[in-house]
Parts: structure tokens; C-alpha cells; sequence
């Protein structure tokens, strides 16, 4: 995220990094860093595992929850768990599938990914 990007500075505009510890305020800051909404990061069933994985950080800050719901692990570390990874917001954002999470099927490479055009 660039150095100069609104969102950089959230968690300062929103309060100190100890107010995540409700939960509710942790989706409301998770929801303008990311740019998906509440219900959305509800939707991904990872809410209260990346709140859990948050909390047992001390030092956070917005790049690390945006990794967090990006891809699915806190900066430095291997995801929480292979779902974290399978329901990272990347994947939503290029709608794309994790690989060696969703089989594509027998002859599906004969068929154009999903979202893009034939010419």
C-alpha cells in the first residue's frame, strides 16, 4: 500500500491499536483498510480468527491487518490456518481460486478463466 494511500494512518485516525480488542471496531477498521465492507469480511468466516490472530500481537499496525485479510497470515508468519489462506481477500479481488484449494476439473484448461472475455 502506497506511503500515501488514506488508509495508512487508520488505525491512528480511529484510535490506539488497543481499541481492536472489541470487535466491532476491529471489523469497522479492517472494513476501510481493506475496502470490502463488514458483511463481506463476515462473509469470508475468518472475522474472529484474524480478530484472535490480531490480539496476539502487540505491535500492529494498518499494513499488518491489511496482510492479515489479504493473505490470510500476520507479516513474517505462515498463515493461521489453510482456510485463512483459501479465503484471503487477493483471491476475492482478482476473482481468482487459491491454488490446490478449489479442483478446476477435468479439461478446464480448455475453457477461458472465469470473469474474462473470448476475443
Amino acid at each position: 500500500m502506497p506511503d500515501d494511500h488514506p488508509a495508512v494512518d487508520c488505525l491512528a485516525e480511529f484510535g490506539a491499536p488497543d481499541d481492536l480488542a472489541d470487535f466491532d471496531e476491529f471489523l469497522r477498521v479492517c472494513a476501510e483498510l481493506t475496502g470490502f465492507d463488514e458483511p463481506e469480511l463476515r462473509a469470508t468466516g475468518m472475522a474472529h480468527e484474524h480478530h484472535r490472530t490480531t490480539l496476539a500481537h502487540r505491535v500492529r499496525d494498518d499494513h499488518a491487518l491489511v496482510h492479515l485479510w489479504y493473505v490470510g497470515s500476520w507479516p513474517g508468519e505462515t498463515p493461521s490456518s489453510a482456510r485463512a489462506y483459501d479465503q484471503g481477500l487477493a483471491w476475492r479481488t482478482f476473482r481468482a481460486d487459491p491454488p490446490g484449494a478449489a479442483a478446476p476439473g477435468h479439461g478446464s484448461w480448455a475453457e477461458a478463466p472465469r470473469g474474462v472475455e473470448e476475443r
